[in-house]
């Protein structure tokens, strides 16, 4: 915890990771080689500090024996909130890191262990709103309802990063208009008739 709590916060302070290994043990008095027994590198760090906030969000909804009882889409507006009370302890981090994933076309190694921690979980949701009939299970399509869920959290933070109102209640009003929009559209047939418009184009190339 030490490695982690120090680099932590040389970056926040800096604005940016240090610029090498050497120059961050070196400034916290400790051998480089120590450094490797903890950590690969400053990415594995933020890797590992990314997931804890996604495991401890998903811990913290599953051991709530209210939340079993939900639906499924009661269950990720209640994984949206609790998740944003996990990310507020470390917004300045967050705020640091989020705009990397506009400039990047792959998942960088900081968020690779909270995005397949998030997509197993939303793998499950799918898989219980489609069994309780709250949306639509499709042919070809339903295998990436968790990446869509996986763009829909994207959006909420950076919707929550950019908020500035009184107790992010802003943020909280884009996260119920989200879910419902999400689970109307893959509920109904609008997105059957955007699936075959898209089909009909292709085809008539």
């Amino acid at each position: 915890m030490k490695v982690r709590d120090a680099y932590l916060r040389t970056t926040l302070l800096e604005g940016k990771q240090p610029n090498s290994v050497f120059k961050f043990t070196d400034d916290l008095g400790m051998p480089e080689a120590e450094f490797y027994t903890f950590y690969s590198s400053f990415d594995a760090i933020e890797n590992e500090v990314f997931r804890e906030m996604m495991v401890s969000t998903l811990k913290t909804v599953q051991d709530d024996s209210q939340y079993q009882a939900f639906s499924a889409r009661e269950k990720l507006l209640t994984f949206y909130f609790a998740h944003l009370e996990v990310l507020v302890k470390q917004r300045s981090l967050v705020a640091m890191k989020w705009p990397e994933l506009k400039r990047r076309p792959t998942t960088p190694e900081w968020l690779k262990g909270y995005k397949e921690a998030f997509l197993t979980y939303a793998r499950t949701i799918v898989g219980e709103a489609i069994e309780g009939e709250e949306i639509k299970e499709r042919r070809y399509i339903s295998d990436k309802y968790d990446k869509a869920f996986w763009l829909q959290l994207m959006f909420v933070i950076d919707f929550w990063i950019r908020d500035t109102s009184t107790e992010f209640e802003n943020t909280d009003a884009a996260i119920e208009k989200a879910v419902n929009l999400s689970f109307q559209l893959l509920s109904d047939s609008t997105l059957d008739s955007i699936v075959d418009f898209a089909k009909f184009l292709w085809q008539s190339k």
